[in-house]
This record gives C-alpha cells, structure tokens and sequence, in this order.
C-alpha cells in the first residue's frame, strides 16, 4: 500500500495543502515550527485515528475554524481507494471510504497500516505496559482479522465487570460475566502468544543489526498470574482484592511485554541512543512480519531521523527503511538528508513553510 495523493484542509497551520509522494522516500523539509511534523501527524490519523501528540483533538484544528478535513487516494495491488477524515470542535468524526460513510474507524485503519519512529518512542520501552500492549497489538490486530471483534467484546464485558465491583454487586451477578470474560480474554491471550511466537525469527534478526553487543529476550506476560490455571481461576481467587479496589486486575489488559537486554531490564541497560535503535528494531521488524504474512506493505513515518543517533546507526536506519522497499515519510531540517543517504535510491523531497508544501 502507498498514498498516491494527501490533502490537508484547516489541520494545524495548513489551511489548504496537498501533495502527492513518491512510492518510496520522501523526504519532509523545513525549518523547526515550519509544519513537517504536522504533515506526519495527518497521515497518522488515518492509521489510528488520532495524533501521536499529547494534547486534545481541538489543537488538531486550525485556529477559528470549526473543524479539520484530511483526505487521501492510496493504492495497493492495483485498487485505489479514496479516503476522508474529519473531525470537528465538537468531536463529531465523520469517516469515508470510496465515497461512503464509514462507521468504524478499525476498518479505515485496515487500509492504511503505519509504523512511526520519533524521538519520543522510545517511551515504548521506559513507558507503562500500556505502551508495549498497543505496539503488540498493532500488530496482532492487522494479521489476526477475529482480534478487534475480540477485544471490543472483552472490553464491553470488563466494563460491565468493573461496574459490578464498584457497587458490590458481584456476588450477586459477577459469576455470568466472569466465565464469558475468561473465556475472550484466554482467546485474546492465545491470538498475542502466537503471534510473538511468529515474529521473534524477524526482531532476532534485525536487533543483531542495531545492537549485536547484547543478547535480547522477549516474554509475553499474559496478565495473570502463573500459579492459576486459567484466567477464570485468576478472576475468582482475586474477585475479594477487586471489590475491593473496584477493577479488575487480571486479564489481558494487564498483559505486558518484557525486554530484556543480558537478563536485564533493557530501560536499566541502555543508553538514551541504544534505547532509539532498540525501538527501530522494534518497528522495523513488526513492518517486515506484516508484509511477510499479508503480502502488503505498511507506511513508515520517521520525525526527526537524526535525534540522538551517530552517523553511523543512522546509516543503518536509512538503509533499513530503503530495504524495506515501503513509502516512507522522513523530517529534516535539511533536504541535505537526501544526499547524505538516500542519494543512491529515487527520492522525493517536499519543502514545507508557514503552511505551504512545495515540491523541491
């Protein structure tokens, strides 16, 4: 898959701008403040239907206006599809896909698989579980079609179990809901162990380019404890601690990947730079099992390629991303980026300033 054509209306400062990139790199030109990561930022959208910035959705939009409106025309295997996003100041979210209205936003996500390198991902190791489950799940969610209908499921029925336990009502309706969340959450449990499973052959490989100082380990922590048996068993031996508290705390929304570098935690381990290239074997390996496994290609966005890395493990970085024969969106200050490494492969470079796109 690669966008054909990206159009931005009212997003941040572009009132009105678009461009149409290459299938490979393009590189994203421009002075600090200028936009680039914006630009970044709107194609995000369509993969997950929010900014990877902090801030609220209303920053999204450009100051006095009542909403932001992006558009893309993506092709894949010889299929062009036309996709909208809109979101307004009142929260309202309108999707589309080739012209119709679109309900789910999971279904606009299918059509546009993302993998994002900044400099704050390496919050995916030094941050909570919660990091580490999205970036599991990205990947289990585009190869494993039945796990979003799974989740959303577990998700309602944990809602409901917690709605229980904060007005002591479990005893007397807790027994229903815990079987039928057991049930899902072990299916969900299955679906994320498999697919590690899957994809440990490719971060193998590609961890030994980045960092082959280290021996690296990965373990799925399911979410519950080892001694139970099953996350039923789990959910009744804790059901006294969760009334208690009012949640739930087993099940796999508690789950957790563990990285270890030498046995050791890898955020103890390793430095601020090793930690980046630790996190790009991470992406870059997630998006090689993707293609492998769905015989599609997912789009990489990098912002800001140069931050704490050497000259030379930014080299590595660079030819990985060409490597991968995937489009890729990278910011620089300077399109001297391009010569630096990518001047052997075809290129785009786009300049962007005070709201403009302009192709170099």
């Amino acid at each position: 898959m690669f966008i054909k054509t990206l159009r931005l209306e009212h997003f941040r400062n572009f009132s009105n701008a678009s461009l149409s990139p290459s299938k490979g790199i393009n590189v994203i030109a421009g002075a600090n403040g200028s936009g680039k990561t914006s630009l970044l930022e709107s194609i995000y959208c369509f993969g997950f239907g929010r900014s990877f910035r902090p801030g609220s959705f209303r920053q999204l939009i450009q100051h006095e206006r009542e909403q932001f409106t992006l558009f893309a025309e993506t092709l894949e295997s010889e299929s062009t599809h036309k996709l909208g996003f809109r979101r307004s100041v009142n929260g309202e979210t309108t999707l589309r896909i080739d012209s119709a209205n679109e309900p789910k936003l999971s279904n606009l996500a299918r059509h546009v698989p993302l993998q994002l390198l900044t400099p704050e991902s390496v919050e995916l190791i030094l941050g909570g579980p919660k990091n580490r489950r999205q970036y599991l799940d990205w990947g289990v969610f585009h190869v494993e079609h039945q796990f979003y209908s799974l989740w959303v499921s577990y998700s309602k029925l944990l809602k409901q179990r917690n709605s229980l336990l904060k007005q002591r009502r479990w005893h007397k309706e807790g027994k229903y809901w815990d079987q039928q969340l057991a049930d899902i959450g072990e299916k969900i449990d299955e679906l994320r162990q498999s697919y590690i499973e899957r994809f440990r052959p490719y971060l193998s490989r590609l961890i030994v380019e980045f960092l082959p100082e280290y021996d690296f380990s990965f373990e799925l922590r399911s979410g519950w404890s080892k001694q139970d048996a099953s996350l039923a068993d789990a959910l009744n031996r804790l059901v006294e601690q969760d009334t208690k508290y009012g949640y739930t705390t087993a099940g796999p929304h508690k789950a957790d990947l563990r990285i270890l570098a030498n046995g050791e935690d890898a955020k103890v381990l390793l430095s601020r730079g090793q930690l980046k290239l630790l996190v790009t074997a991470l992406k870059l390996a997630q998006g090689r099992f993707f293609t492998d496994t769905t015989s599609r290609k997912c789009v990489y966005l990098v912002d800001d390629l140069t931050a704490e890395l050497d000259r030379q493990n930014q080299a590595k970085l660079c030819s990985a991303l060409v490597q991968s024969e995937s489009q890729v969106f990278v910011t620089a200050i300077s399109e001297k980026l391009t010569n630096d490494y990518f001047s052997e492969v075809a290129n785009n470079v786009f300049h962007v300033e005070h709201g403009r796109i302009t192709d170099k």
